[in-house]
């Protein structure tokens, strides 16, 4: 999410960040002073999912330069635990930073299935080894409706990060590095607000100018921009985090909800003075579930329906139900404050944080260990990488991406 002063009424400024995290993680933490009062704890999470017909192009190059940046930060978890951490996080850029002439395509992008099929034919003695995977194998099962298409850049690896001035990337939590995939220029808007990635292969892209414009980016080969046909400004919602999130653990068919922000002033909390919604798959229509706390919230999806929102002053991480719009759980993050950009996603088990450095021209990666995955009781929150390669405005994970703890 990208609040900029150009694009808004007032001019703003960002909350501070020193560029580490070094406060405890509690039950019912506060956090820095604000001028919002927050009076409802209800938070709500916004979420955004749109299926696309289209498939992505099956190609794409990724150029390498590698470059390396060290962050350390000290994190005291409660009650009594302190960790020390130090990580040091690899950033592969693409080579390819032109942003092409206007490369809009239409709503109908027709690409060729390069399925390749083998079919060898034994006798007695030989034997057939067939290894090869994809959304169109021939193994006598049913893909479903939604299966995960095989593509050159997976959808199952890693978080992928949009930045302020229309970059796409890939972060690999695993790896803390991050990849450039491209640049991209969709009908000469260039300034980006917010990002959800879907199971096919697309980057739904929300631009500032003009406000809420959404279009999709094919993720293995960004130039390709389309119109989706997605109106904005419906019942008076321009600006919205979003993020795909499927239907359930058993239907992995996927649908888009959103944490509306109504453009002026800063990210703030109240009661109600946001609102919870879904974008219809078919119709692209927006729907509002329920009202929020939050104006302006990022959200987050998993693959087993679950849908998450960071947001709130302080701010905090909020499961919220995708049908009534209530909370399932809150979780307060009482030293990551929301910066003028920032985003997150779910991945593996945890959750990655996106917010301005000390630098506020470049983002910060901050790791919540949710599962408890070094299994000592505690949820850690800490800062692994203080240097993003960018300023990191959106962040979305297919729900093809894994979802049990790793």
């Amino acid at each position: 999410m990208n609040r900029t002063a150009w694009a808004l009424a007032v001019v703003l400024v960002g909350c501070g960040d020193d560029g580490g995290v070094t406060g405890a993680i509690t039950d019912n933490g506060t956090g820095s002073n604000t001028d919002v009062t927050t009076t409802d704890t209800t938070t709500t999470t916004h979420g955004a999912s749109m299926s696309a017909t289209e498939e992505p192009t099956v190609g794409g190059t990724m150029g390498q330069t590698e470059s390396q940046g060290t962050s350390e930060d000290t994190t005291t978890t409660p009650p009594t635990s302190t960790t020390t951490e130090s990580m040091t996080g690899t950033t592969t850029m693409g080579v390819d930073t032109t942003t092409g002439p206007d490369t809009t395509t239409t709503t109908d992008t027709t690409t060729t299935d390069t399925t390749t099929t083998t079919d060898t034919t034994t006798t007695s003695t030989s034997t057939t080894d067939d290894t090869s995977t994809t959304t169109d194998s021939t193994t006598g099962e049913d893909p479903g409706p939604c299966a995960c298409p095989d593509i050159e850049v997976p959808l199952d690896d890693g978080i992928f990060v949009l930045s302020d001035d229309s970059e796409l990337w890939k972060y690999y939590p695993e790896t803390n590095s991050f990849t450039m995939l491209g640049s991209f220029n969709c009908g000469g808007m260039t300034s980006t607000f917010s990002m959800a990635v879907d199971r096919l292969g697309f980057a739904w892209v929300m631009f500032n100018t003009p406000a809420g414009e959404i279009w999709k980016i094919d993720v293995t080969d960004p130039n390709n921009c389309i119109d989706p046909g997605y109106n904005p400004n419906q019942q008076g919602i321009g600006y919205f985090g979003m993020a795909f999130v499927s239907n359930s653990q058993f239907d992995q068919c996927d649908r888009m909800y959103g944490n509306s922000f109504d453009g002026f002033g800063g990210f703030s909390e109240g009661p109600g003075i946001g609102d919870f919604l879904s974008v219809d798959p078919d119709s692209l229509l927006i729907d509002i579930i329920s009202p929020t706390d939050f104006n302006g919230a990022e959200m987050t999806g998993t693959g087993d329906g679950r849908v998450f929102s960071f947001g709130g002053v302080p701010s905090k991480l909020v499961e919220r139900d995708k049908l009534t719009g209530a909370v399932v759980d809150t979780f307060p993050l009482q030293n990551l404050p929301l910066t003028n950009a920032f985003a997150f996603a779910f991945f593996g088990g945890d959750f990655y944080f996106f917010t301005e450095s000390a630098n506020p021209l470049v983002s910060k990666v901050t790791h919540l260990d949710y599962d408890d995955s070094d299994m000592d009781g505690q949820q850690q929150l800490t800062t692994i990488n203080n240097n993003a390669p960018i300023r990191i405005v959106g962040a979305g994970v297919s729900t093809c991406a894994p979802f049990a703890p790793m």
